[in-house]
């Protein structure tokens, strides 16, 4: 219980983000001394200390991102981050610039910009937006730098050009796979998932698989579990040593993403633990974890991929050895599925409120997808840098096990997402999360019915799948900037463009299922077409001029859930509107 009162100190401290006041603490000395002289346990003055130190350093951070700079500048910028590219030729990436923070947005006339890689600098004259997002300040990004040109490249640091030439190793022994393919074992072994199309990302996301392509608490466990035989062979001395210097350098690797670093952590604390002949205790340590994490980087509390690492791995330690007892069949099958079914419903409240509804195929994919991937990912790992190294035509060998993987994760991906099932909304999901929840405790207190509490676990999330199925069917109406035009969700109108991946899981959530027609009013991309494409083979997309898509004639009249819509051209996009009957 104490640790948990720390972690909840810390993290209301750091949303709050409020400094005292002088009064204030002064009244918080005055209640903890007359809370000691009373008897009262000082667990609840660290509770106290705990938040107002948070909070402190939460409005300190905050504060640190207000950044009036505005205008030209020019210098030297460090990659904080790999160039991502984004549509119509631009790149992003995080750097630093004179110790600050910013999102530099490089035009497509950068050549050579998405070569780069983190820790290495770039030449740049432009404008400064010293007037950051909500979700870029979160990141300790203080606005955002629109570069006009580029000059000389700077080389990066010692550790980071080591961990670059990991990563171009890697990736050159992707080179007999697929693109497709390739791409895929890079998200899973480095969470580097820029050369990804739309439709593949989307796919992983629909089918609740994305976590596969951004890394975690399963990387770094795997990366120690693969040089563990190395580790052992150490002497005592030098192990703890040389572990901790691993979870540095992964870290290092993998960009220090917040799950990365909560990981990192935890494991570097076990090792220590570890070294003094003791055993950890998992919550405890995961407790402690999210105090010193927080308190270094109190924003981190407003990280989607923070929140979501620390609730799998609290849904993990809590409920998987429990719900492992309930559930049937050989013990490495209840392993798994327990580990997953913890993990997904500690998750699910989270993915509701940030994301949206949750897939119902997350737990079967997961289930088929997740024995594979670990070892995946370590062969990836230690097959994938020896294919860099040698070339081919080995790497072609080194990667047919890679290949056999990366095709039955994909395939199961492709699957759940082009069949969604359907989508567990608020109620029915924190409904699943709540009754999992229950049975993970009570299955210790009531030993002598597992199979019941089994049951009711199991008719549970049957139920909600079957009520989330037949509710998500759409209905007419606007969602996201698509209209809907018939109840039955078969043509639907684009009114508002964003990139394949954000299309193409705003008609997910809308329930759209078996379109027959999409109505694009401005010029489609490529990029776009070819996504659509894919993922609805039996629709028919319409654009106006300049799209690769068919252009209707004006005047050109649907019929649609008895309704009349006519589409005209107008200023080099169509409009769609009701036509009024006669």
């Amino acid at each position: 219980m104490t640790p948990l009162l720390l972690v909840a100190g810390v993290l209301a401290g750091a949303f709050l983000a409020h400094p005292p006041d002088p009064s204030v603490l002064l009244l918080a000395a005055a209640g903890s001394t007359a809370w000691r002289i009373l008897g009262g346990r000082p667990i609840f003055i660290a509770v106290l200390g705990l938040f107002l130190v948070a909070g402190a350093l939460a409005d300190r951070a905050w504060q640190g991102t207000a950044d009036p700079r505005q205008g030209p500048v020019s210098g030297i910028v460090r990659l904080v981050t790999d160039p991502r590219p984004l549509p119509g030729g631009v790149w992003r990436a995080e750097v630093r610039l004179d110790g600050r923070r910013y999102d530099a947005e490089f035009p497509s006339s950068a050549i050579g910009v998405g070569e780069l890689l983190a820790g290495e600098g770039i030449q740049v004259a432009g404008d400064l937006d010293g007037d950051p997002w909500r979700w870029q300040r979160i990141r300790h990004v203080e606005g955002t730098l629109e570069v006009g040109r580029i000059g000389g490249v700077r080389p990066a640091g010692p550790l980071h050009r080591l961990a670059n030439a990991l990563r171009r190793t890697l990736v050159n022994g992707t080179a007999p796979l697929p693109p497709e393919q390739a791409s895929l074992l890079t998200g899973l072994v480095l969470g580097d998932d820029r050369a990804q199309d739309d439709r593949t990302s989307d796919d992983f996301r629909a089918a609740g698989l994305g976590h596969l392509l951004a890394v975690s608490g399963q990387n770094v466990a795997l990366v120690v579990a693969a040089a563990g035989p190395l580790l052992r062979r150490l002497r005592f001395r030098t192990r703890l040593p040389a572990t901790l210097l691993l979870l540095g350098f992964f870290a290092l690797v993998t960009r220090f993403e917040p799950s990365v670093l909560r990981a990192t952590v935890m494991a570097g604390g076990s090792a220590l633990i570890a070294a003094r002949g003791r055993e950890a205790d998992g919550l405890r340590l995961l407790c402690l974890t999210v105090v010193g994490l927080v308190l270094v980087d109190p924003l981190l509390v407003h990280r989607a991929a923070f929140q979501l690492s620390v609730a799998a791995c609290a849904g993990i330690i809590l409920g998987s050895a429990s719900l492992a007892d309930l559930l049937p069949g050989p013990r490495p099958f209840r392993e798994a599925a327990a580990v997953t079914l913890a993990a997904q419903s500690a998750v699910a409240p989270l993915l509701l409120l940030l994301f949206g509804p949750v897939p119902v195929a997350a737990l079967p994919a997961n289930l088929l997808a997740a024995p594979v991937a670990g070892p995946l990912m370590v062969w990836g790992l230690t097959g994938g840098l020896l294919a860099g190294i040698v070339g081919p035509p080995l790497d072609g060998l080194l990667h047919l096990p890679s290949g056999l993987g990366l095709g039955w994760i994909g395939g199961m991906a492709a699957w759940a997402g082009r069949h969604p099932i359907g989508l567990l909304g608020g109620g029915t999901a924190l409904a699943t999360s709540a009754l999992v929840a229950c049975a993970a405790v009570c299955s210790r207190r009531s030993a002598r019915r597992p199979g019941h509490l089994a049951l009711l676990v199991l008719g549970a999330i049957l139920l909600t799948s079957a009520v989330s199925a037949w509710s998500s069917v759409p209905g007419k109406g606007a969602a996201h900037g698509l209209r809907i035009l018939d109840p039955e969700g078969t043509v639907i109108v684009v009114d508002e463009f964003r990139s394949a991946e954000r299309l193409l899981a705003d008609l997910r959530r809308a329930g759209v299922r078996a379109p027959t027609l999409f109505v694009f009013r401005a010029v489609v991309p490529p990029e776009v077409v070819a996504a659509f494409g894919e993922r609805f083979p039996e629709a028919s997309l319409w654009g106006p001029p300049g799209s690769t898509t068919v252009t209707p004639p004006a005047g050109t009249v649907l019929r649609v859930g008895g309704d009349a819509w006519q589409i005209d051209l107008l200023g080099g996009h169509l409009r769609v509107r009701r036509r009024p009957e006669p």
